[in-house]
């Protein structure tokens, strides 16, 4: 558009004559730019541009100070009276002039600042993207003041507080700084700032935000946005901030949702990044939120069952609930997805609802784990030849996402029974099979954008914060990778159950083999992805199953699953909808799940819990879960915690978890015997379970100057001690230490000598006949 030449009303003359350079800062209020974008000043003389777009001055801001735009000083000749200038949003790098927004309205206009003796000015102007006010500040470099007066200006020559909540000084010094007018355009941006952290509270303090000046005499952007820290209560302040955090990610969760497909997918993801934190594995408990026939409850409303149990989850310090497919499906249970973006199609309930439900989530500080279903998708509309390989996104409220998910044959992999042919790539060569839909070729390009702008509006939309994948064996592990990097989630798991190894005498000891397949497939996603440990599933139901517990130890000492291998990306888990549930393909035996969790929680990797377990087998048996996760949680112990495996018998597995140890679990029929008691105090015990946790050294206590008292005449009776001195030993898995034996009762002790004497009269006998 061609620039505008109605000039706008001069302000109050400044007299004298023309400064031979202005310097000249400009300051602007827009919120018209999505990522990407910046704010340019393009103007009337060659440094503003001469209206070329091309050559326009470029204004900066920052997360902290936004919509504040500034620019650098710019020097322009003050041979002329005024500049007219204007306002433009365009790609921050300026490669896209053809696409500039220019503000509407006529030119705004700077009038230059004048001087009896010549010499240079500074000048600060300030105004607001569709507001035609333009506030001048102006600092005259030879000397004189603003209007033709010099001198210092008296201490009583102050503007008062502005009901606005924005404040302004004259300048005390006697260095030429003028006045300067509260902007209309700035008293609605404190007020926004005011609604912002409602109603009461200290920042409702309406001096907590100013106008703050430079000694240059310009306006400092920076410590205009900060709040004051003479005004505001820290404590209040901090408090108030951790209230309103989830609401700023919010607002801006919704804001990238409204802009996601017109912005580039890099600026999107990099916006994305600073409203979804990475997980910290150390501190993550994830809870599958549904079982098999979880979609026949709540009248259609599963939902809403969930969000009634949000209070119960986070009083356990579940931090992350795994949900079910959200998206319409042939099954109803979710597992044989078609269109996609049809989430109001799914039996678990509308999208309102799941909606509602992450929200609720989140207020409570827990996230929302989505089950991706991407390695076959169901057609819903038939070929010419009458094969079920038409699909439709189910996308119908937002045109932008037109044709997104809207799939033919093309997107098949070669092969398949669904395949018209039209395809690009055969299966992978350790591709599984899934019979039941059509395999989709995820080499395709087209289907690799389709699925990564389908995982972020999960984001962005839904609200959900990280991925489930689901049966990762029927494609290749890099696109699990490249699906995280397109989405940048919270974290991720995949779900890799392969065959485990067995021989004519059952399960095999050794399952190296199995784990190295997780890890090869961990490492094949570039890390992006944990996976299920299905090798400890395996290997702890058979060892609680057949009181095996020496499958526990693995031939270097280690856990023998993907937790001795890889801690940090171990899922561990006892039972979910396909293992478990009422379809039992391969379940914990009943009666010991509570020693299948007393393993896993207190181990390294990252805990996941069954829905059946904690919310369908009553409240004691929720209790014992919620008691083992909190010695977790209480001990510190990190996602990688080292393991000492100390005893792995038929009937007794013993170990002490953590560096310096934190924990120390026993499993099995046979008792493990009590540790040392200066180290270890009891924790959570159950049928066959039992753990402790490491005494938290206590202060000691402020002694007290008392009168001395008189010694007694004669020692009392069992007063002292027997001084003992032995080398540690473990007998049955017991440490006997010193100040173990002398913390012991006399039954106790009984106990231990019955033990030892036999070995100690054998050990006799045996060195008596050599």
């Amino acid at each position: 558009p061609l620039p505008l030449g109605a000039p706008q009303s001069r302000p109050a003359s400044l007299g004298g004559m023309a400064a031979e350079s202005v310097s000249v800062t400009f300051h602007v209020e827009c919120t018209k730019t999505k990522p990407g974008d910046a704010v340019f000043i393009v103007g009337s003389t060659p440094e503003l541009g001469a209206w070329k777009v091309a050559g326009a001055v470029p204004c900066i801001t920052s997360r902290q100070v936004f919509p504040m735009w500034s620019s650098e000083a710019v020097t322009l000749s003050a041979a002329s009276e005024k500049v007219e200038f204007k306002v433009i949003v365009m790609a921050a790098s300026g490669d896209q002039p053809d696409k500039a927004t220019w503000e509407g309205g006529p030119n705004r206009v700077l009038h230059m600042p004048k001087t009896p003796s010549g010499g240079g000015a500074q000048l600060a102007a300030s105004c607001a993207w569709g507001e035609p006010e333009v506030t001048y500040r102006t600092k005259l470099t030879g000397g004189a003041s603003v209007g033709g007066g010099q001198g210092k200006r008296s201490s009583d020559d102050k503007m008062g507080r502005v009901e606005t909540g924005v404040h302004f000084q004259i300048d005390e010094t006697g260095d030429g700084l003028g006045e300067l007018k509260p902007l209309t355009s700035m008293t609605r941006m404190a007020s926004r700032n005011s609604a912002l952290v409602g109603s009461s509270g200290s920042m409702q303090k309406r001096g907590s935000r100013h106008m703050c000046i430079s000694n240059d005499g310009l306006l400092n952007a920076d410590m205009s946005r900060t709040p004051s820290l003479m005004l505001v209560d820290a404590d209040e302040l901090a408090e108030e901030v951790a209230a309103r955090s989830e609401e700023m990610e919010e607002l801006e969760r919704q804001k990238l949702n409204e802009m996601q497909r017109r912005m580039p997918s890099g600026s999107l993801l990099e916006s994305m990044r600073n409203i979804i934190d990475t997980a910290d594995k150390n501190n993550t408990v994830m809870l599958q939120g549904f079982n098999w026939e979880s979609w026949r409850a709540g009248g259609g409303d599963w939902y809403a069952i969930v969000q009634t149990k949000i209070q119960t989850m986070q009083d356990m310090g579940i931090t992350d609930v795994w949900l079910p497919p959200p998206s319409q499906s042939v099954a109803p249970q979710g597992y044989l997805p078609s269109q996609l973006f049809n989430i109001d199609g799914s039996k678990y309930g509308n999208q309102a609802s799941l909606e509602g439900l992450i929200k609720a989530m989140h207020e409570s500080g827990i996230r929302a784990v989505a089950d991706i279903v991407v390695n076959h998708r169901c057609g819903d509309k038939q070929d010419s030849q009458g094969r079920w390989n038409q699909f439709t996104s189910g996308m119908e409220s937002r045109p932008s996402f037109a044709g997104v998910m809207d799939w033919g044959g093309w997107a098949i992999t070669l092969g398949d029974k669904f395949s018209d042919g039209t395809g690009q790539h055969h299966p992978g060569q350790f591709d599984g099979k899934f019979d039941a839909a059509p395999d989709i070729d995820h080499a395709n390009k087209k289907v690799q954008e389709s699925i990564s702008i389908w995982l972020r509006w999960l984001q962005l939309q839904i609200g959900f914060d990280a991925w489930r994948f689901d049966f990762v064996k029927g494609y290749s592990a890099e696109f699990v990778g490249l699906y995280c990097k397109k989405s940048a989630p919270a974290w991720a798991v995949g779900e890799l159950w392969g065959d485990m190894q067995y021989d004519d005498s059952g399960l095999q000891h050794n399952q190296d083999r199995h784990r190295q397949d997780a890890v090869n497939w961990i490492n094949a996603t570039d890390k992006q992805s944990t996976a299920f440990d299905f090798t400890t599933k395996g290997v702890l139901q058979e060892a609680v199953k057949n009181c095996q517990y020496w499958r526990l130890k693995d031939s270097n000492g280690k856990p023998p699953g993907l937790l001795g291998w890889m801690p940090k990306h171990a899922v561990t888990f006892i039972d979910n909808h396909d293992t478990g549930s009422t379809q039992r393909h391969w379940p914990f035996p009943d009666d010991k799940v509570l020693v299948g969790y007393a393993y896993i929680i207190t181990h390294p990797g990252i805990p996941s819990l069954f829905w059946d377990h904690v919310f369908d087998w009553g409240e004691n048996h929720r209790n014992q879960i919620k008691e083992l996760l909190r010695v977790r949680r209480d001990s510190g112990i990190p996602v990688d915690a080292p393991v000492n495996i100390q005893c792995a018998d038929h009937d007794l597995y013993l170990a002490e978890i953590g560096n310096p140890p934190a924990l120390r679990v026993a499993l099995g029929p046979r008792q493990a015997g009590e540790p040392d008691r200066n180290y270890w105090s009891p924790g959570p015990a159950g049928n066959q379970f039992r753990v402790w946790v490491h005494r938290k050294e206590e202060k000691p206590a402020e002694k007290k100057t008392e009168a001395p008292k008189a010694a007694p005449t004669a020692p009392q009776a069992g007063s002292p001690k027997v001084a003992v001195s032995f080398t540690p030993i473990t007998v049955d898995g017991q440490q006997l230490t010193p100040n173990a034996v002398q913390g012991m009762s006399k039954d106790e002790l009984g106990k231990v000598c019955a033990k030892l004497e036999p070995v100690v009269k054998a050990a006799k006998d045996v060195m008596a006949s050599k």
